[in-house]
């Protein structure tokens, strides 16, 4: 079982992008990616100090928007580059989006990252998107399957946000 695991552990760190990012199959698209990849390594034993998971936090703190949010559009995929504008106009506000937010969140607690505020700035569009009635709203695509099939996930709108909540909790407060 140990050599299985350390040979996804490898086959992770050979699939990471120049940029620090992974891309993502299922969900739109690098903020999922990278989410994914950076629990399957620590999970398998890398530490949060390594260069893969270091470049990988530096990818997403890079596509931080100025509100503190990420987001993607379903064009992340289909275009296998993270888009400029993030989610877009219509799909999130100012380019950000909750799911691929939570996503980001995600992983940088997992990975241990050191300057709190960008995190804190992501929990702070997380509470700042919440409803009165504890929901989000729907945004944009965040599933794609086949690089073009969008699909809405109505859930990961509460799923994410609220294991991103919990998880800052549980490691902050």
């Amino acid at each position: 079982v140990w050599n299985a695991i350390q040979s996804g552990r490898h086959f992770i760190k050979s699939i990471q992008r120049y940029d620090g990012s992974w891309y993502g199959s299922w969900g739109t698209c690098f903020c999922y990616g990278t989410w994914f990849a950076i629990e399957g390594l620590i999970a398998a034993g890398e530490s949060t100090t390594s260069p893969a998971i270091i470049k990988a936090t530096e990818f997403l703190v890079s596509k931080q928007n100025p509100n503190g949010g990420w987001g993607e559009s379903y064009l992340a995929c289909v275009n296998k580059s993270y888009p400029y504008d993030g989610t877009g106009e219509t799909l999130g506000e100012d380019s950000s989006g909750v799911v691929q937010t939570a996503w980001a969140v995600l992983s940088l607690i997992k990975a241990d990252y050191q300057d709190k505020l960008v995190i804190d700035r992501g929990i702070k569009f997380l509470l700042d998107k919440q409803l009165p009635n504890g929901d989000w709203d729907q945004e944009g695509i965040t599933g794609v399957f086949n690089r073009s099939c969008g699909i809405t996930y109505s859930q990961y709108r509460n799923i994410f946000p609220l294991w991103a909540l919990g998880r800052y909790s549980n490691k902050y407060e």
